[in-house]
């Protein structure tokens, strides 16, 4: 028995290759919805609305927490029992969909809830495309966090886990019930791990699918040499820091109690600052952007960074000549 499904594309700015990308993924999935986060509505629309694709624009309405909400009501709508989650440039492997979809349905089977009801997130193996490496992946015992071997061959068709990246992943409809809706005022960077939060502050499970691998390029990362050390980073832009910097801090601030290791998603936060004052573009925008969202982040103040700090919001969000 197969369980209907639907998949939410996210686009920004997309290129003509992503816009190819998004018409392959049209022919796989039985409902696709894309929402355009770009703030202009696209000429490229009008071909997947006569093809009989969902397009929706959002403006970047919420971010990518705000598109994720829109597709998923839509496809909820449509009769959808699963949600996939994806990037506008994710290129899925043969066969993903009803891999996952099989997934889905031992997932079913251990929760024993009836079918609408059962409540479950799924994400698959993810490589990173610029390291061409899989990003690591963590395990669930209780609220003891462990890294998978990724060398080892996983024997079980699903295994629990404490994170996933949103990209590639699906969403059951009664893990959208019980959990709700993405947290807009995140915006972007660690709205899939708030999700993943409140998921597990649920009892609903998280689950890796290790028997799929979703090819992804996370940022672009580029590397440089020091002493002989090679050294990455991603030149994100600054307002870019400032979400990540204060997401991270906020949601351990919120979570610390019950799941403390929620604690080491800020150590990305501080792997980034010394190539970034080393080797990246407009240093000193960026470096407010840290310290504003290291304040934001410890006192809970949330929302979109033009909203929360109009004047310096301006300056993190200009762009350099």
């Amino acid at each position: 028995m197969s369980i209907p499904f639907g998949a939410v594309v996210v686009t920004y700015f997309p290129t003509g290759e992503q816009v190819a990308n998004l018409h392959s993924l049209a022919a796989s999935c039985p409902h696709l919805c894309v929402v355009d986060n770009t703030p202009q509505r696209g000429d490229w629309h009008r071909a997947f609305v006569d093809a009989g694709v969902s397009v929706l624009h959002n403006g970047n309405r919420g971010g990518i927490a705000g598109a994720f909400n829109c597709g998923i009501v839509e496809l909820e709508a449509r009769g959808a029992e699963l949600f996939f989650l994806l990037d506008q440039d994710s290129k899925l492997p043969p066969g993903y969909f009803d891999a996952m979809c099989q997934a889905a349905m031992v997932a079913r089977e251990r929760k024993g809830e009836g079918e609408e009801g059962a409540a479950f997130l799924i994400g698959p193996l993810v490589h990173d495309t610029n390291l061409d490496a899989l990003i690591p992946q963590f395990g669930l015992q209780g609220k003891r966090v462990y890294q998978f071997d990724l060398r080892q061959l996983f024997t079980e068709p699903l295994v629990r886990c404490a994170f996933m990246i949103s990209s590639g992943s699906l969403i059951s409809r009664g893990a959208w019930a019980k959990v709700g809706r993405f947290d807009e005022r995140y915006v972007i960077d660690h709205v899939d791990t708030d999700y993943c939060m409140r998921a597990l502050g649920r009892e609903v499970p998280l689950y890796l699918n290790p028997h799929v691998v979703l090819r992804h390029q996370i940022g672009d990362i580029q590397a440089r040499s020091l002493f002989g050390w090679k050294i990455h980073f991603i030149n994100y832009p600054a307002a870019r820091r400032y979400y990540i910097a204060r997401n991270a801090l906020d949601l351990s601030r919120a979570h610390v109690r019950a799941f403390p290791a929620i604690l080491f998603i800020n150590v990305y936060t501080l792997k980034q600052i010394l190539p970034m004052l080393m080797f990246e573009r407009d240093r000193l925008k960026k470096t407010v952007a840290l310290v504003l969202g290291c304040f934001d982040g410890l006192f809970g103040r949330l929302g979109g960074l033009a909203e929360a700090h109009p004047r310096v919001g301006k300056y993190l969000m200009s762009r350099s000549d």
